[in-house]
């Protein structure tokens, strides 16, 4: 090693991480990634730091400057860590197709390479609270190439994910394909809490998505030049994918393809869910779990076929790396295979590693290939679990017995009574394993997924036995499967009794009462603190912290969590609504000054999945688990089909419906009567003159339907539902419309401060009716597309009033204090929007349609607010 390099080692190690510099240089590189994500400096900023840094490095170690070297040389790792990641994030050739998306779907004719070959995601089951039915869908990784422009191509680039709506057949990866499609980019959140698809696209370098209607939109015309590779990759995975479709029963044989290849896709959401919820989703992910059976079994059989150990360590090697490239080398499954390969180097050298310089080294790597998995929660949890390992695993060893009179009493012993000895030692080991790394993983669970399952304690050590057993006999399926085929036979119904036996455990254990529930987010300063003081904990000697310490900090930590986490309904001085951003749907939520929270519909068009997302997602993110009341205004589909499953995601106290709601012959009404039954959540009617007792100052009454006309539609005898605080009122009129609007036109008008628009903005004539009896200051569109209400909405701007667009502008939130309000909308933060130059009009009391309260009696407390908790299942 020449001087510098001496210098630099002898320098990063007087840091303080003597036998760990690999640690260093990843804490080093992380933090100018973490730098350039948030900071947005030039690159010729990061560029110059880099270069100046390792000229300032070279003078401080050429004047024997040791420490200042490592400081600066670290720096300088960290400013390359930031160009890299600047690289990836921002950087793209100016033909990329992309730069030129738009949120809103526009047709397109481009040519493009396959990249994977064609992924069959299944229908779901039909769903009675689904107003669109589902049907299967394709999807392919694409690299444009070219895209039509008039009458000519002209060059493009961009990588995509290409769906299409049904089977694509005769589609290879490495094929040439002339695509028509609809061509945008992808949605940011438009809530808080939600995940946002559209960065983690841009991490894989997917800046726009297509979409085709039909298969025939799609057709191969010929064969890309230099995409072999991926041809034959995709062959050997179509072939491993038939013989377990082939050896292995259905329905195991989905489970099969997503266990061994990593084939998750074409997994019916309903059966990844059970592993979701059970904490057990690893297991359809290649991870470590895989690389580590699979290497353990290589290494075992091959030792048992008399191969020497050497050639053994390099065929593991071999064929670990070769199996990572065949799951389509996903980071998880890089970290285990680079951890496989550094394991079996050292042993062929003699020499011993570090586990921490190791895993160090696969997070290098992966940060090279794609900076933006240091923000992704799969590779966290990947290298959590493993650091977990590392640091604890020695503390779980069992110490050898270097007494020879003990040892020969233990080889006396019957072998019967040695195997079990054996056993229970192993099984206390996996067992405590298993449950420091879910210890470990949950802050992260509770802050990503909202979810805690402390049925995963239980149900993973059980697993692992017939995990193993699937993943042996399944790989004996794929190696007999072409040549051998009674081996084979013999391999598959091994597989399929040893997974099915795994997908009863975990469908038992999602019926455990308390398996699993939801919670609100902790902070994520906290979460970042957990692991700060977890790696401080790791780092210094145990000679020097006192294990009481140890845990006494833990203990204190979980108790700040759990007070942040959980703060409780504190009474306030403020009303918050919230108009949540559901599509072609309607959900309100309104947080009132008690403490108690009111939901005012909670559906969408389409299926329910998306809407309970963005719904809960938006109540963890305001702290909210349980939900006083909820309000359905009337009985279609997208203003309720997402309360059966936010029933079992959060309590609900009460539940109110329009009159005779549940008379009608709908089906998916009696659905939801039953779920709501099932769960025992009282239902009471509400009709026009009914108010509901929120506490002092706050008035909430039902303005319609006033006349009950069975031959009217749903939408006509819509709920309209009033509030008003500190003189401020505010309007939610959910699907009304002629002759019910009618009805509510003929009351006297106090002037409205927030409206929604009626019927999600249709109908042009009667919203400017609508408008001109409200004579609002804000008007909230809760629709899917914003361009077909333009005309209503410059009515309701021409009459003085501000509009807002849940698709365009977010989710929208009114705080009400004080005598005054403010509007907010999200945009990956609460937006401000500044207040109209116009006086608010003052408060002039409610008219009354009836002498005496129905629903909640007038000074009782809410009936809704007896249980606090989210619940499980």
């Amino acid at each position: 090693m020449n001087q510098p390099a001496l210098a630099a080692a002898r320098s990063t190690s007087i840091v303080g991480f003597p036998s760990q510099p690999l640690v260093v240089l990843l804490m080093a590189v992380s933090s100018g990634i973490v730098a350039d994500r948030y900071l947005a400096w030039p690159l010729i900023v990061w560029s110059l730091l880099a270069l100046g840094g390792l000229l300032v490095w070279w003078l401080a170690w050429w004047r024997g400057r040791d420490r200042r070297a490592a400081v600066v040389l670290l720096l300088a790792a960290a400013a390359v860590g930031a160009i890299r990641h600047q690289a990836h994030w921002s950087l793209f050739p100016k033909d990329e197709l992309g730069l030129a998306a738009a949120e809103r779907s526009q047709s397109i004719s481009v040519q493009a390479i396959a990249l994977s070959g064609p992924r069959l995601m299944p229908a779901p089951p039909a769903d009675v609270f689904s107003s669109i039915p589902s049907q299967p869908r394709t999807q392919v990784t694409v690299l444009v190439t070219h895209v039509r422009d008039a009458i000519e191509w002209r060059p493009a680039s961009g990588r995509a994910r290409l769906s299409i709506a049904g089977e694509l057949p005769d589609i290879s990866a490495g094929d040439r394909l002339h695509i028509f499609a609809s061509f945008r980019r992808p949605s940011h959140p438009r809530n808080p809490g939600e995940f946002d698809f559209a960065a983690f696209r841009r991490g894989q370098r997917e800046l726009f998505e297509l979409h085709s209607r039909w298969p025939e939109c799609v057709r191969s015309i010929g064969r890309a030049d230099g995409y072999g590779g991926w041809r034959w990759l995709y062959r050997v995975r179509r072939f491993c994918q038939d013989q377990l479709a082939r050896y292995v029963q259905d329905p195991q044989s989905d489970l099969a393809a997503a266990v061994l290849l990593g084939a998750r896709d074409e997994l019916s959401r309903e059966r990844a869910e059970d592993f979701f919820l059970t904490g057990t989703i690893h297991l359809l992910a290649i991870s470590g779990l895989h690389i580590g059976i699979l290497a353990c079994g290589l290494w075992w059989l091959l030792r048992l076929l008399a191969v020497p150990r050497r050639w053994s360590l390099i065929a593991a090697a071999i064929l670990i790396v070769a199996y990572a490239v065949l799951t389509e080398a996903r980071p998880p499954v890089i970290r285990a295979a680079i951890l496989v390969v550094a394991f079996c180097a050292a042993r062929l050298s003699g020499r011993r590693g570090s586990i921490y310089n190791t895993l160090a080294l696969a997070a290098l790597f992966l940060l090279i290939w794609n900076p933006t998995v240091l923000f992704q929660t799969g590779p966290q949890l990947s290298f959590l679990a493993v650091a977990t390992i590392a640091a604890f695993g020695p503390l779980l060893m069992l110490p050898a017995t270097e007494d020879p009179i003990r040892q020969l009493i233990l080889r006396s012993r019957p072998w019967p009574w040695r195997i079990v000895r054996v056993f229970w030692e192993r099984a206390g080991q996996l067992i405590m394993v298993t449950t420091l790394i879910w210890l470990a993983a949950v802050p992260l669970l509770m802050h990503r997924f909202h979810l805690v399952s402390p049925i995963a304690l239980l149900l993973n050590p059980v697993i692992w036995l017939p995990m193993s057993v699937a993943l042996f006999a399944g790989f004996g399926v794929l190696t007999f499967g072409g040549f051998l085929p009674p081996l084979a036979v013999g391999c598959g119904w091994i597989c399929h009794s040893s997974l099915a036996l795994l997908e009863h455990s975990v469908r038992w254990a999602k019926q455990a009462p308390w398996g699993y529930f939801w919670i609100p987010p902790p902070a994520t300063w906290w979460v970042m603190g957990f692991y700060a003081m977890l790696a401080l904990m790791v780092a210094v000697p145990r000679d020097r912290l006192r294990h009481r310490w140890r845990l006494t900090a833990v203990v204190v930590w979980l108790a700040v969590g759990c007070m942040t986490a959980f703060p409780g309904d504190s009474p306030t001085n403020r009303l918050t609504a919230t108009f949540v951003a559901v599509g072609h749907g309607a959900c309100t939520i309104v947080e009132l000054p008690d403490g108690r929270t009111l939901m005012f519909d909670a559906g969408g068009m389409g299926s329910s999945t998306s809407v309970v997302r963005a719904i809960s997602s938006t109540l963890w993110a305001r702290g909210i688990t349980h939900l006083d009341a909820v309000i359905i205004s009337h009985g279609d589909l997208d203003h309720y089909n997402a309360i059966p499953e936010l029933a079992e995601r959060f309590t609900v106290g009460i539940v109110y419906v329009p009159p005779e709601m549940f008379d009608q012959p709908n089906v998916p009404l009696r659905a939801l009567h039953q779920r709501l039954e099932e769960r025992k959540i009282p239902i009471r009617e509400l009709r026009a003159g009914d108010r509901l007792a929120a506490g002092e100052d706050v008035d909430i009454e039902v303005w319609h339907p006033v006349i009950l006309d069975a031959t009217r539609s749903d939408n006509a005898d819509s709920l309209v539902l009033g509030i008003e605080y500190g003189g401020i009122r505010m309007l939610l009129t959910a699907d009304i419309e002629s002759p019910g609007l009618e009805d509510l036109l003929a009351e006297e008008s106090l002037g409205w401060h927030i409206v929604t628009a009626p019927h999600h903005g249709g109908n042009l004539p009667q919203q400017i009716a609508f408008a001109d009896w409200a004579r609002a200051n804000w008007v909230i569109f809760s629709g899917a597309d914003p361009e077909r209400v333009q005309l209503v909405e410059a009515a309701y701007n021409e009459r003085g009033a501000r509009s807002l667009h849940t698709a365009r502008d977010g989710a929208v939130q009114v705080q009400i204090q004080a005598g005054h309000f403010q509007v907010l909308h999200w945009q990956g933060f609460w937006k401000k929007i500044p207040m109209p130059p116009r006086d608010i009009r003052a408060s002039i009391g409610w008219p009354h349609h009836g002498d005496q309260p129905v629903g909640i009696q007038p000074q009782a407390p809410c009936p809704l607010a007896q249980a606090r908790c989210s619940t499980g299942t």
